[in-house]
């Protein structure tokens, strides 16, 4: 049993005039409490709920998690802290997303519709190695091009691929009137069977 990590990138969702950014704290999980007091909405009447402490337990078990850590200063998908610097109920990504569906179904809605376009502009590393090394044959075929025994490799890698294109088609010709041959072998009541 461990912690988890949201691999999500977060961007601010745009609500009306004001404009929020969802930030994680250390532990991956998001400040419902506040959340919940801006929309004069009771969090713990949310947690409350059967069918939410139903989905927690879910999300533990999946995560391999102790379910009976969850709604306590301990829990990992949903943490209540009484006190202290940082108190509230803090709640992980799979738990928040359905808790702002219930305060707001258009913050819901935003709230994916911008994780999804930060995490498709997220960059990846291979890809952008990927670019680079596209970018960087494009200039060295550019270069070749200029060298005469480049054109003739690439006529003759041509040359090579339609002869061999042609072969295909001619093995595949003859593969069929074999078939056919066999058939007709086959389907002929006067044939001997070689003993």
């Amino acid at each position: 049993m461990g912690k988890i990590v949201n691999n999500i990138a977060l961007v601010p969702v745009e609500q009306e005039t004001n404009s929020r950014q969802f930030r994680p704290n250390p532990d991956s999980l998001f400040n419902a409490s506040s959340l919940a007091k801006e929309y004069k909405k009771d969090v713990y009447g949310y947690i409350r709920s059967q069918k939410v402490k139903d989905f927690v337990l879910g999300v533990s078990v999946e995560y391999g998690l102790d379910p009976e850590l969850e709604f306590t200063d301990k829990g990992n998908i949903v943490r209540i802290i009484s006190g202290g610097t940082a108190p509230g109920t803090w709640m992980h990504l799979d738990i928040f997303i359905k808790f702002l569906g219930w305060l707001d179904p258009k913050l819901e809605r935003d709230f994916l519709k911008n994780a999804f376009a930060a995490n498709r502009k997220q960059e990846d590393p291979l890809q952008r190695q990927l670019a680079e090394m596209e970018a960087g044959i494009k200039t060295l075929r550019k270069k070749l091009s200029r060298n005469p025994l480049y054109k003739d490799l690439l006529r003759e890698e041509k040359e090579a691929a339609a002869l061999q294109k042609e072969i295909d088609k001619g093995q595949k010709s003859w593969r069929q009137n074999m078939l056919k041959e066999v058939k007709k072998a086959l389907d002929n009541p006067n044939r001997r069977i070689a003993e």
